[in-house]
């Protein structure tokens, strides 16, 4: 099937009149990345193509949600979504304070932020080239820390940076599939699947490759090394499916150990950290339902409302006076480690690229209101009733 029957098909299945052109299915005018590329549109000195080996064209995420409405709406909780963004179209995007103190770049000067919830770089072209600037944000401690400070004007974004923030780049075009890590970097160009139908044949699926070879589509950016050339700190040309060291070669390779095998042993201690690290579970934020030498901790108050901007309307959020002195794992209790079984919604992607793992507290918040009302009959039915009397007992202010 043509490139553009299979538009047309998405144009019906999205809703959108057809237009000429790839963008009639891909929505212009989103300023947050990947939520609908155009093709022709330029992102950090890159150009949106479409164009892919062997005929099988990309689409971008938002042509995906016209059938994975919960998977595009769950990938968009994830740092994939939100790697880098455009600066100019969406200042707010900027968190760090340029008041603090004399840097050697300003605020006008950001054109593209990198990151949102840890730490935040910051970009601004320079000649031809983008590259990240020698300050970072960091978002918790709201501080500046020094960042590639002697080499940052010998590292141009598109050689090091560009292969795993976007989709499918092209250094030697200066193209990309799609803004931000979105769905086809990780299941391949979805054209011949939507042509198809939904044919799952004509779609990496990596759950359903051998182990090592779906590792190898993460760890084409969660192992640090170059192309073959030694040229691009990521591998070119790499497609999901396909054998990662055919175009990789790890910078931390073990004397005599293969390609194959150091990318695997990298990627498994790489894993192993994020899946164990508390920087990436729920004790970053201290919702652990426990106290600190017997008294609540405020930094859990403070780490929240970095997001959570709603300090003066705690009493209206948790139906407490202040008097009461409540703190968010009061009531958001930590839970279990299953982090997709049961659960409403469908985070596609690993929960460490999350702010908030899924399961990161325990939703059922009148269970920790019957450990405080306990002079209430079978306090936590008389709790859920009460919540659920609330018009917004969760979400005010958030």
């Amino acid at each position: 099937m043509s490139r553009l029957i299979a538009i047309a098909l998405l144009s019906l299945l999205l809703g959108t009149a057809p237009v000429a052109g790839a963008a009639s299915a891909l929505g212009a005018g989103d300023n947050q990345p990947s939520a609908g590329s155009v093709s022709g549109k330029t992102y950090v000195g890159m150009t949106i193509s479409h164009d892919a080996p062997g005929g099988n064209h990309y689409l971008g995420a938002k042509a995906c949600a016209g059938c994975h409405e919960d998977e595009y709406a769950g990938w968009k909780e994830t740092f994939h979504s939100t790697v880098v963004q455009d600066a100019r179209a969406n200042p707010s995007a900027i968190l760090a304070d340029f008041t603090l103190e004399d840097l050697p770049f300003t605020r006008d000067e950001v054109e593209y932020t990198i990151g949102l919830h840890w730490d935040q770089r910051y970009m601004k072209k320079i000649g031809k080239e983008y590259y990240v600037l020698p300050r970072l944000w960091a978002v918790q401690s709201k501080e500046w820390r020094p960042y590639s400070v002697w080499s940052w004007k010998r590292k141009p974004y598109s050689k090091y940076c560009a292969g795993c923030h976007t989709t499918h780049y092209n250094p030697e075009k200066r193209t990309i599939a799609d803004e931000g890590v979105s769905c086809e970097e990780c299941h391949g160009p979805g054209e011949l699947h939507v042509a198809g139908g939904g044919d799952p044949k004509e779609i990496i699926n990596p759950s359903k490759l051998d182990k090592a070879r779906g590792n190898m589509i993460c760890a084409s950016c969660h192992v640090r090394g170059t192309d073959k050339s030694g040229k691009y700190y990521f591998p070119v040309g790499f497609m999901p499916g396909e054998d990662l060291a055919d175009y990789y070669i790890p910078l931390e390779m073990k004397e005599g150990e293969s390609v194959d095998d150091a990318i695997s042993r990298i990627y498994g201690e790489w894993e192993n950290k994020m899946t164990n690290s508390s920087r990436a579970k729920c004790e970053v934020c201290g919702i652990t339902g426990q106290k600190t030498d017997g008294k609540k901790d405020p930094d859990t108050m403070d780490f929240c409302f970095s997001c959570h901007d709603f300090r003066a309307k705690m009493p209206l959020h948790t139906r407490h006076p202040n008097t009461v002195k409540l703190v968010c794992n009061d009531c958001h209790v930590k839970r279990g480690k299953d982090l997709n079984k049961g659960l409403s919604g469908n985070i596609h992607s690993y929960s460490y690229f999350l702010v908030h793992t899924q399961n990161c507290y325990d939703p059922r918040i009148q269970k920790a209101c019957a450990k405080c009302h306990t002079d209430k009959p079978d306090a936590e039915n008389w709790a859920l009733d009460l919540i659920n009397s609330w018009k917004k007992p969760v979400f005010v202010g958030h």
